[in-house]
């Protein structure tokens, strides 16, 4: 009895120190640890963006990109110059033909299937990483469930054997050091019960969205060219969406780790996956979260210069703009 005490108390010290210990590795490995969590591949590539629509892709010859004219209002000269439609908006103002109205029309429309489709994208892959995240808590709630039980019944358990043999040997030490045993064991046990779990989780992502925005270029073509463009583009004011982002999420990295870990961090999120823990999830989740907020503002811009050029190839805006 007094070696299964022994045995109980380390097993509490080992859950105890195990959750203080990172978990987090840059790349995938052979034999996962033991209750490591895999995120659904096959899901996950369900959240993959449709490419621009054939009818709207490559129309004619691209148009160059160019510094907007200086008639263009200033909030749409960023959107004006990655969507490369300037010439075709000087064109309108000099009174342009139906052809140049309608491939105005049909670019836009295809810039906003992109956008979409991006927008579905980071949604999508948010909505996975909210499911781990609900997967983790289970499995956290059934440990702490166990733990907390097993304190419980070597408390009781041993007590009630240390009383007996109190009883029936009162001259021995035997059940004053079991009773002391119990209680370092039950103690354990309880005290991991309240330590949250670092539990692996597998997430291989060849296709990360973070890794282009902080290394500054796309050569994989990961985002459409004009969605690009716009995240590094400078505002009015010189300042660019990509260096909002970027301060976002070295925000949310100095939050959720010590400066020593953080470049571990780092390499797991930017790179083709790892093994995660649960806070990495949760901050690729907040990252995703600050991804899709800029890519909303991208759309807003858009919309803008959707409505500028309905007034100028005389196009009715809907019923319920403003």
């Amino acid at each position: 009895m007094p070696s299964a005490v022994i045995r109980a108390g380390r097993l509490g010290l080992v859950v105890l120190a195990c959750g203080c210990a990172p978990v987090m590795r840059p790349t995938l490995t052979e034999k996962l640890p033991r209750g490591a969590v895999r995120v659904d591949l096959e899901e996950l590539s369900e959240c993959q963006r449709l490419r621009g629509d054939s009818r709207f892709a490559d129309r004619g010859e691209a148009l160059p990109v160019v510094e907007p004219s200086s008639d263009l209002p200033v909030e749409l000269r960023r959107v004006v110059q990655a969507a490369g439609v300037d010439p075709l908006l000087v064109a309108l103002t000099l009174g342009g033909s139906v052809e140049v109205k309608l491939d105005l029309v049909m670019r836009l429309s295809s810039l906003e299937i992109q956008v979409a489709s991006l927008l579905f994208e980071a949604q999508c892959v948010g909505a996975q990483m909210d499911a781990v995240l609900r997967e983790l808590d289970g499995h956290q709630r059934t440990r702490e469930i166990g733990l907390t039980v097993s304190s419980i019944l070597v408390g009781s358990v041993v007590s009630a054997a240390g009383g007996i043999w109190a009883l029936r040997s009162p001259d021995v030490a035997g059940p004053e050091i079991l009773l002391i045993g119990s209680g370092v064991a039950s103690a354990g046990l309880g005290l991991a019960a309240f330590v949250p779990e670092r539990r692996a989780v597998e997430f291989p992502h060849q296709r990360n969205l973070l890794g282009p925005i902080v290394r500054g270029e796309d050569p994989d073509e990961l985002y459409p060219s004009f969605v690009f463009r716009m995240l590094l583009l400078p505002d009015p004011e010189g300042e660019t969406l990509r260096d909002e982002i970027l301060i976002d999420w070295q925000r949310i990295l100095a939050d959720a780790f010590p400066p020593g870990q953080r470049a571990l961090a780092e390499s797991v999120l930017y790179g083709t996956g790892g093994i995660y823990d649960e806070q990495l999830i949760e901050v690729h989740e907040q990252m995703f979260d600050v991804l899709e907020s800029h890519l909303n503002a991208v759309n807003q811009e858009l919309d803008l210069l959707y409505r500028y050029s309905a007034r100028l190839v005389e196009v009715g805006l809907p019923a319920d703009g403003p």
